[in-house]
């Protein structure tokens, strides 16, 4: 009996779970991708942690742009867009507003491309947002700069 029990949830669930898509959901629709596909706890690969600065720009691979936030872990400050007007990106760095966050201080990491039209062999300057502004010379693999605390 607990079989059928369990088969019949299980059928539930499933019927449930088809009734959710739609005819036009499709895994390769032209709908806008976020900047951060996913974003990570921890640094980068290759970093260390700076637990003396709230946040930092790190070039990663291929010219990849690494935005590191420190703060709550359940609801983490992370990039929901970045914009280039010349050679200065600002990019949008929040956490989910009326979320419950807790009181640790731990590095998470958004990543994005840098947007078109900024010249990587020039200084690039990132603002991000509350936390501050930072200044690469070059668009590097390895490079980095974090924002100085406030005293």
């Amino acid at each position: 009996m607990r079989i059928l029990s369990r088969v019949a949830v299980l059928a539930v669930v499933a019927l449930a779970l088809t009734a959710c898509g739609g005819e036009d959901d499709s895994p390769g629709s032209d709908s806008p991708t976020s900047a951060t596909p996913a974003p990570s706890r921890g640094v980068p690969s290759g970093v260390e942690e700076r637990l003396d600065s709230p946040a930092g720009v790190v070039v990663g691979e291929e010219g990849r742009i690494h935005v590191v936030t420190y703060g709550s872990s359940t609801n983490p400050a992370i990039v929901r867009q970045a914009s280039a007007e010349g050679q200065t990106v600002t990019v949008q760095v929040s956490a989910v507003e009326g979320r419950p966050a807790t009181m640790d201080y731990v590095p998470t990491t958004s990543t994005f491309d840098l947007p078109e039209g900024v010249d990587r062999d020039e200084p690039v300057t990132f603002v991000l947002g509350d936390f501050g502004t930072v200044e690469l010379e070059v668009i590097e693999p390895g490079n980095q700069a974090w924002v100085e605390r406030e005293e």
